[in-house]
């Protein structure tokens, strides 16, 4: 007997979403001649007292690492959770603020990643150039791991950083968590993506600068490194690093190449630059939004002068169709999770294709890295390219 129309499309929903639920949601690996290792770690700053901690503890900074493996030297590939329980609700509940289906896409989203790198590789990967990747204020780092994945695949070790107090959530190794600050503790106004700073901002971003120098110092060492990878028997070249960051994290990124000669480079994805503006020496990267919803040198004095401060190689470029949080890895998420396309998610992360914003922004970012680590050249910075006519440059 045939089944009622209404109820099969009921029966066949309900039995995707039984499946869905069971085997996840992978996001695909980056193909390349590399998988990427995936290691995570608590560092405590002796030297500091968190000024956000009510108990006035030592400063305390969750990392990633993502490392290049030969695909021939690893041993076994896994799906790992995308993150952990409480983040990935926290994910959930502002996907469905935006329209997104209640159904737990970042509680089953999971990363292909490799957990059994050779011996050969774990030592190995100190010898990859080493990129600090920061994510915007009241984010997480984990909401950049498919980036940091993606640049990984070409030849770059990644370490992403949360904000004590000033990430949305940060978990412990311990089980412990530690929530962000309110919103109205940063902002007097938050209206969609603008930011109207309170007096607390630019004293976060100098902590935050002083999180990257510490990791820094951390990585450059085999006692930093070993809580990473703890075969490791020297740390990694950080004398020569490059700096990624979107939102205020894009501002931490071009702040510490400003204060630290050990940053040769410097990406702000899409974040107005919050406090002392001084001279940059290192090549620096901003890159924002062009039509329809612009942010650029003409709408944005703090890009302006962050350009007359940058006395050595510097570009701007926009990408059209783009929102502020087209830069980090939601757009591609929605896309892959399949997310109905309402008015606020299009506000949210904008109408540009998910995946194929991700390919850009990859792209130029790799591009842009390659310069400052690698000594390689790009022509993609200087005019439109028919490979992505998404982009504006200049």
């Amino acid at each position: 007997m045939a089944l009622p129309q209404h109820f099969a499309v009921y029966l066949y929903s309900l039995l995707s979403l039984i499946s869905w639920r069971c085997l996840g949601l992978n996001i695909p690996e980056p193909k390349g001649r590399y998988n990427a290792a995936l290691s995570t770690a608590e560092l405590v700053d002796d030297s500091r007292i968190d000024p956000y901690d009510p108990n006035r503890g030592n400063r305390s900074v969750m990392v990633s690492l993502f490392y290049p493996v030969p695909r021939n030297q690893c041993n076994q590939t896994c799906l790992v959770p995308y993150a952990p329980r409480l983040a990935a609700n926290e994910f959930d509940m502002e996907a469905a603020a935006h329209g997104a289906p209640s159904n737990g896409t970042f509680e089953n989203l999971r990363l292909d990643v490799c957990c059994s790198p050779s011996h050969n590789a774990t030592q190995d990967a100190i010898t990859y150039p080493l990129v600090l990747f920061s994510a915007g204020l009241l984010d997480s780092r984990l909401q950049y791991n498919a980036m940091a994945q993606k640049i990984t695949q070409a030849g770059y070790a990644v370490v992403t950083l949360d904000s004590t107090y000033g990430s949305s959530i940060v978990e412990f190794p311990d089980g412990r968590s530690v929530a962000g600050l309110n919103v109205s503790f940063w902002c007097d106004e938050h209206v969609t993506d603008v930011c109207s700073p309170t007096p607390n901002i630019p004293p976060l971003l100098e902590t935050n600068v002083q999180d990257a120098r510490f990791i820094l110092d951390q990585l450059g060492g085999p006692s930093g490194i070993k809580s990473l990878i703890p075969s490791a028997t020297q740390g990694f070249d950080t004398e020569h690093v490059a700096y990624c960051g979107h939102s205020f994290g894009g501002a931490t990124a071009v702040r510490a190449s400003m204060e630290d000669k050990r940053v040769v480079g410097a990406i702000n994805l899409d974040g107005d630059q919050f406090g002392n503006i001084t001279d940059v020496l290192a090549p620096v990267l901003l890159f924002g939004r062009s039509d329809p919803v612009p942010h650029n040198r003409t709408d944005d004095s703090t890009w302006q002068e962050t350009w007359d401060h940058a006395l050595g190689w510097r570009r701007q470029i926009g990408l059209r169709d783009a929102q502020h949080w087209t830069f980090n890895d939601q757009p591609m998420l929605a896309k892959l999770a399949g997310w109905p396309v309402t008015e606020s998610l299009k506000a949210w992360i904008g109408i540009l294709d998910g995946q194929r914003s991700f390919a850009v922004i990859s792209a130029y970012v790799i591009e842009s890295l390659d310069f400052p680590l690698k000594g390689q050249n790009s022509s993609l910075f200087d005019g439109p390219s028919q490979s992505f006519p998404e982009v504006v440059v200049g």
